[in-house]
């Protein structure tokens, strides 16, 4: 059920992006590529703790002038504490937790220097964890979580093209886990 939502979202998502492609700069504004630093904190609802720190890739494409879609990927590298279902790092690979957002945001406020923004997204999560503990039998494997993830993001023009960027986002955790990120990044428009 879950995999058919999220292909549901995608395929939507990806709808948006192609009724835009043709669309000239002067009527919808311009594509935006980014790469962010994240730091990430979450709780897991079952007990225990995620620190958490990697890189995240993003593409947004403006459906108006102040309204844009986003699509995010994330690769990081998360310790676990306090909790059963956490592994002892050797036994995880070093991009232990996958990240992906699909959502849309609006400009709050622009300028020729700074735009901030206010993101709503679909938040899908996995990460390596201990699946099934028993006397006889250990089983390790991928944990997936969905969630909503509310974000402010902030774009310092450096030139034109180029912005600096910080962010704060908030997972709700309507599942497993719930997070809060602050990211740093860059920023190029075409």
């Amino acid at each position: 059920m879950i995999k058919l939502r999220f292909q549901v979202l995608l395929l939507f998502y990806c709808g948006l992006v192609f009724t835009t492609y043709g669309q000239t700069e002067s009527d919808l504004g311009k594509n935006n590529l980014t790469y962010d630093y994240s730091f990430y904190q979450g709780e897991r609802a079952a007990g225990g703790e995620i620190l958490s720190q990697g890189f995240v890739l993003g593409f947004s494409r403006y459906l108006t002038k102040k309204v844009y879609g986003d699509i995010t990927l994330g690769f990081m590298n998360f310790e676990g504490r306090n909790s059963q279902f956490f592994l002892d790092p050797e036994e995880m690979s070093f991009l232990n937790m996958r990240i992906l957002t699909i959502g849309g945001g609006y400009d709050i406020f622009q300028s020729r220097e700074f735009i901030l923004s206010g993101e709503l997204a679909y938040l899908r999560q996995s990460n390596e964890m201990l699946l099934v503990n028993e006397p006889n039998y250990r089983e390790t494997g991928i944990s997936i979580d969905s969630s909503a993830r509310l974000r402010l993001k902030s774009r310092f023009f450096i030139t034109e093209n180029l912005q600096g960027l910080i962010s704060y986002s908030h997972g709700f955790g309507l599942s497993r886990y719930k997070s809060d990120w602050l990211s740093l990044g860059i920023g190029y428009s075409f």
